[in-house]
């Protein structure tokens, strides 16, 4: 894994917060980091690189979109990473060891990190769980993820890392649909980064343009995807 900055560099990164999620249950983690990149009008600082990236490209809001895309808040002092996609399975371990060892360079503040939570196994009101690493001092008004229920995959590797490592993180998870796009449950996500943050980073598009969103994010999904499973031979180049 490599990290490409254009523009500004690791000193002027120093001590800030970092947010970052995936393209799992319901697109939650994507689709929040992805709103607070285009509400905020966050500056595009660089990117992620991988031995094994993904060769797929489209025009984003911000201009040509690559697989892991880094942003930056001046003045929030945070650094947004906004994954397209998922990296290979191959590359899930290393991409988050690497990533982890680049924000302990940078002698981050705090990790947040954005999933979801299949909102079949919800048992109350509550609209987020939430857990956080030995080193970290935030608390939240949301209960905490039970214990023994396993995480896993890239977002659960970040945890992982952060703990040996000795970083502060705080996993959000906010509950889901599985089946479906869930931009509700984004909203949910970026109100709690609000209170870790004390911004107020105005959810009302996630909740009035639910249904627009979760169009045209699904037919992108599913482009993506209809591409990647290709053979060489029958690939739309362009």
């Amino acid at each position: 894994m490599k990290v490409i900055l254009k523009g500004i560099t690791e000193d002027e990164l120093k001590g800030s917060t970092f947010i970052t999620g995936f393209r799992t249950i319901g697109e939650t983690g994507y689709l929040a980091s992805r709103y607070i990149v285009l509400k905020r009008k966050l500056q595009r600082i660089g990117f992620i690189t991988t031995k094994y990236l993904r060769d797929v490209t489209f025009l984003d809001e911000y201009g040509i979109a690559t697989p892991f895309d880094l942003f930056y808040d001046k003045e929030l002092h945070t650094i947004v990473l906004l994954n397209h996609l998922l990296p290979f399975q191959r590359e899930w371990n290393s991409f988050a060891k690497d990533t982890i060892m680049w924000l302990k360079k940078l002698e981050v503040k705090n990790i947040i990190l954005i999933g979801g939570l299949d909102k079949r196994y919800k048992e109350s009101s509550e609209e987020l769980r939430w857990l956080k690493t030995s080193k970290s001092t935030i608390n939240l008004p949301y209960p905490e993820l039970e214990k023994q229920l396993i995480m896993v995959g890239p977002l659960a590797l970040f945890t992982i890392y952060s703990e040996i490592e000795d970083l502060p993180a705080i996993v959000l998870l906010p509950y889901a649909d599985r089946e479906r796009i869930d931009p509700a449950a984004a909203a949910i996500g970026v109100d709690a980064i609000n209170k870790i943050l004390g911004t107020n980073i105005d959810v009302t598009e996630l909740y009035e343009d639910a249904k627009k969103l979760e169009e045209e994010l699904q037919k992108q999904l599913e482009n993506i995807q209809k591409e990647i499973s290709r053979s060489g031979l029958d690939r739309h180049y362009m």
